[in-house]
């Protein structure tokens, strides 16, 4: 499967921000979006494809984003050992949470996987010693390679929309991919998954595992790009957005989720003049999109440009 031409284009986009602007600040944000972008994607493989009611993804973020900081600041660890070890880490713990995901389902499995991004933000808010505490970790490394240091927001802002292609190229690939319709089966049916000779421990062990190594690799990046991270960046807030994130763009759809996490993340950009306001207009359009749009935005466009185009053909 090739990777789709309005995904691409979308990051070219994005990636030409540069030529338009180099202000800090517009680059913090626009690399913020992307970091979003893989977070979601990777909650999209879970939620979307397989079909497993899991808010897990605050805890495999921060996960990542807590890995890096402390071996980058408590051990001088540089980045290219940091970033495997977080991602193998995250696998570890993803494949350990499917377990839960074999005895409960639905609403149950979303209350455990959501009480266990609650936990690991109150776990990491009362360790003060290595994980800072409530007070965080500051001083983190930028992204460090060989003797190259990206020490300004241009190439910060670079790195990380790399990084986000390759996350949106991989995740397609999976989509295409043998994992992916084992994914999708789970979704559909688990029964008739199990019928056609798929081992459902195995399938939902490897599902929670891959998802969690995107949401880490986003957690990494997130880290070296801010340079800073606290409990506060991984709070209950985060999952609500990322979700709506996946819901609004479309579930199951990458290119709906792309869609879906650059508009929420630069939303607040527009709305900078109602403080306060952005939880209810999250949650009305959370609302607005699952009643008028159960499927997401992108699918939902995609099914109007279709008839469309069979007239125009067939005229």
């Amino acid at each position: 499967m090739r990777f789709s031409y309005p995904s691409l284009v979308l990051l070219l986009v994005i990636g030409a921000l540069p030529l338009a602007t180099t202000s800090p600040y517009h680059l913090t944000v626009a690399g913020l979006a992307l970091i979003f972008v893989i977070l979601a994607q990777g909650t999209n493989l879970i939620l979307g494809t397989a079909g497993q009611a899991s808010f897990a993804h605050t805890a495999f973020f921060g996960l990542g984003a807590y890995t890096t900081a402390v071996l980058s600041t408590r051990f001088n660890f540089p980045l290219w050992a940091t970033l495997p070890i977080a991602l193998v880490l995250v696998y570890v713990v993803g494949s350990l949470l499917a377990y839960p995901a074999l005895r409960v389902k639905g609403f149950y499995l979303a209350l455990v996987t959501l009480a266990v991004s609650e936990i690991f933000t109150a776990v990491v808010g009362e360790m003060p010693g290595p994980l800072g505490g409530t007070e965080g970790i500051a001083g983190i490394p930028p992204f460090t390679f060989g003797e190259w240091s990206a020490d300004d927001r241009l190439s910060k802002f670079y790195v990380v929309w790399v990084g986000a292609v390759l996350a949106c190229i991989s995740i397609e690939r999976l989509h295409a991919s043998h994992f992916g319709r084992v994914a999708r089966s789970l979704r559909d049916s688990e029964t008739g998954a199990s019928a056609v000779g798929i081992n459902l421990v195995t399938a939902k062990v490897r599902v929670f595992a891959v998802s969690a190594v995107y949401m880490g690799f986003a957690g990494v990046l997130y880290a070296h790009f801010m340079q800073y991270i606290s409990p506060t960046s991984f709070g209950l807030n985060i999952t609500i957005l990322v979700v709506s994130m996946v819901v609004i763009g479309g579930l199951g759809n990458t290119l709906g989720v792309l869609v879906g996490a650059l508009t929420l993340s630069l939303l607040p950009q527009w709305t900078r003049d109602y403080v306060g306001l952005e939880p209810l207009l999250y949650g009305g359009l959370l609302v607005v999109i699952i009643l008028l749009l159960p499927e997401g935005v992108v699918p939902a466009l995609r099914d109007m440009l279709r008839p469309r185009r069979r007239t125009e053909k067939s005229s």
